[in-house]
């Protein structure tokens, strides 16, 4: 991804309103509803140093993904086809990656202007109407796309500090590197080769391994933390104001009463929003009175008290909750007033429980997965390394790097991966593991030399080297800027 970037820094702009296009497109989003997360905000999927991913830029990129292999597939390609090839992990990666550049952009102090966000947007022929930059087409573009002003503008922003990033971290080519890669490109192979899949590796259940492989994993395998809570909730509030004290109140917080386009709604069309910020102030107010007595010993015996036993994948509250508890002590048990669900909790932490290793039982059904899953790769890649000498398979034309619809049974995408490898092997004969999990064994036969291209190879050459040093500058900054993710298994 940043290498695409790096070679198209001036349409970075088109690629944020394709991102636009594809929120307005009925298309497939990550699936924040069922993911599985570990701590982080509400709206955040993982943490770059300083930098948040949030879920919005997560969507944006799946999408963008998922539309680009679309049309790869002409059409065809499909939510499970999207998980085996993990667009959840790739999109994940791609932001992973620009998050660790915005960091280092933070580290150089470079910084996005208003001007120059304006200037991006008033280039974006999308907005256009009559010729020109016009900001109802604007505005309506982002509704369409469910998307706020603030979001775009900041989405914009981001993108144009990683234009002057990459701008500081570019290369060049040399006259012998274009020479030397444009010999390299018009070799062709003439190979026999085989297409093994993994579904054809069976492992059985036998309890005796499962456990035995457990038996030296144990310390992988714990129970999570659980945190006893003693809660007292503060019931909503319902209040009697005076027309005064609602004009009030809409006069301080008009700017957070926003139609979709972003204009703010007038006094009339905000009362249901200001009656209900004034009754979450009154809860909350007396929600602290609670607090404090709560602190002092002093709360009343007609209070009620839930007891609840909270962890990390058994939370009924919520995560930005769950982060707060987890820093109580017995000498600080308790929890200011926390809004959940409309309401507010005061929170004791009467006892934690800490993890300790889970029995063969507890963790069976996990490890028979993993288990299972080590050993069918294992056996698939020992069935590779088995068959490269002696198997039979078909014979291709002569191919070149681009000669993706002439590997039947291998769809163009996969062919494309394989073309990619096959071309930077330095053996006759070997095996390719594909990233949907299958194997391609191969034997060059024969190689020739086609005519060569009328072209210097300079777009090539400066992909390669900017792939390499790519590679080489983000190995770094992942050592600089820790990255932790909130979507469990990514």
């Amino acid at each position: 991804m940043i290498t695409w970037m790096q070679r198209h820094r001036k349409y970075l702009n088109i690629t944020l309103w394709i991102s636009v296009g594809a929120f307005v497109a009925a298309g497939p989003m990550f699936a924040i509803g069922s993911a599985s997360f570990s701590g982080g905000g509400a709206d955040t999927v993982a943490k770059v140093g300083k930098v948040d991913i949030s879920v919005h830029q997560m969507n944006s990129a799946y999408r963008q993904l998922f539309s680009r292999y679309n049309q790869m597939f002409q059409g065809k390609f499909d939510e499970a086809q999207a998980k085996a090839f993990g667009l959840e992990k790739q999109a994940l990666k791609q932001l992973i990656d620009e998050a660790l550049l915005l960091n280092l952009a933070q580290s150089f102090k470079l910084e996005v202007s208003d001007k120059e966000t304006a200037q991006s947007l008033i280039e974006t022929e999308a907005f256009y109407k009559d010729g020109r930059f016009n900001k109802e087409t604007y505005l309506k573009v982002l509704k369409q796309a469910r998307l706020t002003k603030d979001l775009y503008e900041a989405d914009v922003r981001r993108s144009l500090l990683l234009q002057k990033v990459m701008g500081i971290v570019s290369a060049q080519s040399l006259p012998l590197e274009e020479e030397s890669l444009s010999i390299a490109l018009n070799v062709q192979d003439k190979i026999n080769y085989k297409v093994l899949d993994i579904s054809s590796i069976k492992v059985s259940k036998d309890e005796a391994l499962v456990k035995s492989y457990w038996e030296g994993q144990k310390l992988n395998y714990m129970t999570e933390p659980t945190y006893e809570l003693e809660v007292v909730t503060q019931e909503s509030i319902v209040g009697e104001y005076t027309d005064q004290d609602l004009l009030a109140a809409y006069a301080e917080n008009k700017h957070d009463f926003k139609k979709d386009s972003g204009e703010i709604l007038t006094y009339e069309e905000s009362t249901e929003n200001i009656l209900s910020l004034l009754n979450k102030k009154a809860s909350n107010k007396e929600a602290l009175r609670t607090y404090i007595s709560y602190k002092k010993d002093k709360l009343e015996d007609s209070v009620a008290k839930e007891t609840l036993i909270v962890s990390q994948n058994n939370n009924p509250l919520n995560i930005e909750v769950y982060k707060k508890l987890t820093k109580l002590t017995q000498n600080k048990p308790y929890l200011k007033p926390q809004y959940v669900n409309g309401k507010f909790l005061i929170i004791k932490l009467v006892k934690e429980n800490g993890s300790k290793p889970k029995t063969f039982e507890e963790a069976k059904a996990e490890v028979e997965v993993i288990y299972l899953n080590e050993e069918t790769d294992k056996r698939f890649t020992q069935l590779a390394k088995n068959s490269v000498e002696n198997f039979t398979g078909k014979t291709s034309p002569f191919l070149t790097h681009v000669s993706i619809s002439k590997l039947a049974p291998l769809n163009e995408f996969e062919a494309g991966e394989f073309l990619e490898a096959l071309f930077t092997q330095n053996t006759k004969k070997g095996f390719i593991p594909l990233e949907n999990g299958k194997i391609v064994l191969f034997n060059i036969l024969e190689q020739k030399l086609l005519e060569k291209e009328n072209n210097t190879q300079v777009t090539n050459v400066l992909r390669l080297k900017t792939s390499l040093l790519n590679e080489g500058l983000l190995k770094k900054l992942e050592v600089q800027y820790p990255v932790t993710s909130y979507i469990e298994g990514k």
